[in-house]
């Protein structure tokens, strides 16, 4: 092999060596992305299904209805306070209630928001007392 060859063969080796550790490095960036993307959504998931779990509790949720209502709703301002006051929620995620305009309940709107230049990941779910059971039959008249 001449010097030339050699030299060549360096260099071709050197280039496709950087290029590979190029392509390593940007395929570690992406799972770590993904990793966080997934954390995101667990902190999401761990949210709803606790605030799920929590109104469940009957004497925890009789509470959160509106008593002026003659209808079974939500007391909307006494459900978000509760459920700050007593749901811990992750740094990246945001809750918001919203109440439904054909008025069936509250949707929590969850969101998070990632470093990243990319849209928010959100999650929205509507929680009514009748779900929960916190809507008392009316007597039947006979």
């Amino acid at each position: 092999m001449t010097l030339v060859e050699l030299v060549v063969s360096s260099v071709v080796l050197a280039g496709s060596s950087s290029a590979a550790l190029g392509v390593w490095n940007q395929a570690a960036t992406e799972i770590q992305g993904a990793k966080h993307w997934e954390e995101l959504a667990l902190q999401l998931e761990s949210t709803r299904i606790a605030t799920h779990r929590w109104l469940q509790s009957a004497p925890v949720s009789a509470d959160l209805l509106d008593p002026r209502s003659p209808d079974c709703r939500f007391n909307g301002t006494a459900l978000e306070t509760a459920v700050v006051d007593r749901l811990p929620i992750g740094s990246d995620v945001r809750s918001r209630w919203i109440a439904d305009p054909q008025g069936l309940g509250y949707w929590l709107e969850l969101s998070a928001v990632s470093q990243a230049q990319a849209p928010p990941l959100k999650r929205r779910l509507l929680f009514t007392p009748a779900a929960y059971g916190l809507c008392q039959p009316e007597a039947l008249s006979s």
